[in-house]
């Protein structure tokens, strides 16, 4: 148990590995939990819905999420939020069996306390998953600075990232380049990058001065309470950030949908970026109306997903569902062509089951479950058949429409199945994949009918 990981021997020797950081929020969002509901960690804000705020906190594409107690309605929050696609830390488990449980449900990194790594048994357990844990320590600004930064190299043994507490308040002189905490601060982000670990600091940041100060010493900054007392919203966690280069301020913004395919280019300022954010839609800055809810008129509205910056800080991407016909005023799909693919056959076969279409073979197969359900299994042996690549691909296509046909029935859309895909991806444990018997069985006969 991870109680049985906080004291003991120290760990035992355990080479480098390779290192790299995903992309990842210049700022990290934080929620708290307690008794499932969103709350002010210290009780200083009325709770409200956990998984509804997750939504707002999420469109950073990553968040922090603090668990308070152990509550089954908490971790059935947890659980929720992680069914919806943002990437999730999480910090709170109790046992390193469920620390693992929880990376192979798909969270994408585990925050334990530093000490964590102190104790063999423990290195012996979640050691070789160095990119997959984040080491927790408090510090002080009268705290040793040499004894910290050593403890980041000792760290970047098990770790690439170290998030270390302050006390509320404790960062706020941070503005001050000259004051203690910066000093402080500048040595340990130095120590960090040394040794190739990403350093975040978490303790009561109030304000954006605070938050670009920490970054630009080198230090990425986790917000949690001022989000949920209203001190800060989630913009002042990306605004500060953007660069223009433009004449006229404005930041260039390209619009993808779910599966990243182009829509637009357009563009956003200040009051766009937090309108947008505040009400999780999509709007922009026009540079003939000015402040534009995109599709208010015609419909096709979008419902935001994520906002990023690219890797110059000079481009955002805003992630949407897009609503309506598409995103062109051309009545088209995208600005530059049609749709297509993937995603362009679930949208046709949602439109199918909204809007029936007399002698529609999608609409049939809606109506008709042993027949959908024959031709899936139908086409599921033909492509154990098919053998050259053109045969294969014809094959694939014929699975996957009858697949979607199934998710659109029962109301699961292609981002539902790629949101599956991409927990799955960071399992930590896998399972053996043997066939079940009654499918290996299937299969021999179909082989011997032949």
């Amino acid at each position: 148990t991870m109680a049985s990981a906080v004291s003991g021997k120290g760990p035992s020797s355990h080479s480098h590995k390779h290192k790299s950081h995903e992309s990842t929020p210049i700022c990290m969002p934080t929620l708290f939990i307690r008794q499932g509901k969103a709350v002010d960690e210290n009780d200083k804000t009325p709770p409200c819905d956990a998984v509804e705020r997750a939504q707002s906190l999420g469109l950073l594409s990553e968040l922090a999420i603090v668990v308070l107690d152990d509550s089954e309605a908490t971790w059935a929050s947890v659980d929720t939020i992680l069914t919806q696609g943002t990437k999730i830390r999480l910090e709170g488990v109790r046992t390193l069996d469920d620390a693992l449980a929880y990376l192979d449900k798909g969270v994408a990194k585990i925050v334990l306390p530093a000490q964590t790594w102190e104790q063999e048994e423990a290195v012996g357990i979640i050691g070789k998953y160095t990119q997959r844990f984040v080491a927790a320590f408090a510090s002080d600004v009268k705290a040793n600075t040499e004894d910290e930064a050593k403890r980041i190299t000792e760290l970047s043994t098990y770790v690439t990232e170290v998030l270390i507490t302050f006390d509320s308040g404790r960062l706020a002189d941070v503005v001050d380049a000259q004051s203690p905490i910066t000093n402080k601060l500048k040595t340990l982000a130095q120590q960090a990058k040394t040794q190739n670990v990403l350093l975040s600091v978490t303790g009561g940041i109030a304000s954006t001065a605070e938050l670009t100060a920490i970054e630009k010493i080198g230090i990425r900054p986790q917000v949690g309470n001022s989000l949920i007392n209203g001190t800060l919203e989630i913009a002042d966690l990306i605004i500060p950030f953007t660069v223009s280069g433009r004449h006229d301020n404005l930041i260039t913004t390209v619009v993808v949908d779910e599966q990243h395919v182009a829509l637009g280019l357009v563009y956003s300022d200040e009051e766009s970026i937090r309108e947008a954010m505040r009400k999780r839609a999509g709007i922009y800055h026009s540079r003939r109306r000015g402040l534009w809810h995109k599709g208010l008129t015609s419909g096709a509205t979008q419902d935001l997903k994520e906002v990023t910056l690219d890797c110059d800080r000079d481009a955002l991407r805003f992630v949407v569902h897009q609503n309506g016909i598409g995103f062109c005023h051309l009545n088209r799909y995208t600005c530059w062509d049609g749709d297509r693919g993937v995603g362009h056959l679930f949208r046709t076969l949602l439109d199918r089951k909204v809007n029936p279409v007399e002698g529609s073979y999608t609409n049939k197969l809606l109506n008709k479950t042993e027949l959908l359900n024959a031709k899936m299994l139908e086409e599921a042996t033909e492509i154990i058949d098919a053998k050259d690549k053109d045969h294969v691909a014809a094959e694939a296509a014929d699975v996957l429409y009858f697949a979607s046909v199934i998710c659109t029935r029962a109301g699961a859309t292609w981002k539902d199945v790629e949101n599956h895909l991409d927990r799955r991806s960071r399992r930590v444990r896998r399972r053996k994949g043997a066939a079940k018997p009654y499918a290996l069985e299937l299969l021999r006969k179909s082989m011997a009918d032949k």
